[in-house]
């Protein structure tokens, strides 16, 4: 007995002494490569262990390895990406040299005006649209006379039928992860249906069972559905994979941005020290102005999912499953102009991102392997609103294009590819 105890003692000995040899911290510092300058906040990304950081004021950083092999990445915008392989602890700090970007973020060269049709007309104005197969539901805004409107129509403009709502009063649409149709009010919503190109309100449920059962779900695959949740201060993204088949959670995917849920405690603790009595909606105004839900997507790419880690500055491909497969680092998401959306082509499996510029907007496929991105349209009008993209065509809102207009409108493009 006393020899397999010295024999297990013995052997997590050995094991604790390995770990501490491939566990280190390296150091080293990033510069320009042509001009010798340190770079700032430059993103570096542990692929092998998904643990990042940035450079600081002068260039310089620490990361922890946990295991030899490892890959990093260093990532910054303007310059292209750097990976470095690990064997082993280097014997000295790392002199890392980034090479300015060839690409970056150019203005298109405007040569034509892309083709836009416009597919509807002054008789009402657009509220929301959701894009179905061949088909456009849209709602209108209220008028004296018929209150809200539903307008089925096809890609051409063509009206397919009209369904008015009257005294029901409602906001917006939104279709569910697995294909149905909401129409949502102040306090309560509905459930719908197109059938043989017909409006059909199916049921009406109270609003606090679309915000607990139907808008968490954020895709879908054969066998599973996505759930997102926002916690700490919407400072924490979590993504749960949910069995179909047996409704347990399988597993977990999380964004968090350490930087914000540290400053959200240190306020915290600031009106602790200072007594300022705050009310339950100070406190709650105070979180939303400073800070901002974390937008990273989760995009089901048909052979496997896509995290968009706007966050950590990468892409992360995982299975239907929720197990890791790959990262690509990006830096898009750092420009200042940066829209905030990911716009994804179901039909053709690709993605898009947009630009504001100081006339209108540039529309950026996104190469997912590279993480760069390409301008393939620009739109010379200041007021657009919501988009989707759909078998390669931009579907955008409108208003104003001449100030005397204010209707908002519907419009179509064909994305320049």
């Amino acid at each position: 007995m006393k020899k397999l105890l010295l024999f297990t003692l013995t052997i997590c000995f050995l094991i604790g002494k390995i770990n501490a040899q491939t566990s280190s911290t390296i150091e080293g510092i990033i510069v320009d490569a042509k001009t010798n300058s340190p770079l700032e906040k430059v993103n570096i990304f542990n692929q092998t262990s998904s643990l990042g950081d940035f450079s600081n004021i002068d260039g310089t950083f620490q990361i922890e390895i946990k295991e030899y092999p490892s890959v990093i990445i260093f990532s910054y915008v303007g310059y292209e990406n750097f990976l470095l392989r690990l064997d082993q602890k280097p014997t000295e700090p790392i002199l890392i040299n980034l090479q300015p970007s060839s690409f970056g973020l150019p203005e298109i060269e405007i040569t034509a005006q892309p083709k836009i049709e416009k597919l509807t007309n002054k008789s009402f104005t657009v509220k929301d649209f959701i894009l179905l197969e061949n088909q456009i539901l849209i709602l209108t805004y209220a008028n004296v006379f018929s209150g809200n409107k539903l307008i089925l129509q096809n890609w051409q403009g063509e009206l397919l039928d009209e369904f008015p709502l009257k005294k029901v009063k409602v906001s917006n649409l939104h279709q569910g992860c697995l294909g149905s149709i909401h129409l949502l009010g102040k306090n309560h919503g509905y459930e719908m249906s197109v059938i043989e190109n017909k409006i059909l309100l199916l049921a009406k449920y109270p609003k606090k069972q679309f915000h607990k059962l139907i808008e968490p779900c954020v895709e879908s695959s054969e066998d599973f559905i996505y759930r997102q949740k926002h916690t700490g201060r919407d400072q924490i993204l979590t993504y749960q994979v949910v069995s179909k088949k047996e409704k347990n959670i399988l597993n977990t995917l999380r964004v968090i941005d350490e930087l914000n849920l540290r400053r959200s405690k240190d306020d915290h603790t600031l009106q602790r020290q200072m007594g300022i009595p705050l009310t339950w909606g100070q406190v709650q105004a105070w979180n939303s102005l400073m800070y901002k839900p974390l937008y990273s997507p989760l995009v089901n790419m048909g052979e496997e999912l896509c995290l968009f880690n706007h966050t950590a500055g990468y892409l992360e491909f995982v299975n239907f499953e929720g197990k890791n497969k790959r990262y690509t680092p990006i830096t898009y998401h750092e420009n200042k102009k940066w829209h905030k959306q990911i716009l994804f082509d179901k039909k053709n499996n690709k993605v898009y991102t947009a630009f504001n510029t100081k006339t209108g907007k540039t529309i950026h496929r996104i190469n997912l392997i590279k993480g760069t991105t390409q301008p393939v349209l620009f739109l010379d009008c200041t007021f657009v609103e919501k988009m989707e993209i759909e078998d390669g065509y931009l579907f955008y809102l409108e208003s104003g294009r001449e100030n005397a207009d204010r209707n908002r409108i519907l419009q179509k493009v064909k994305l320049d590819e």
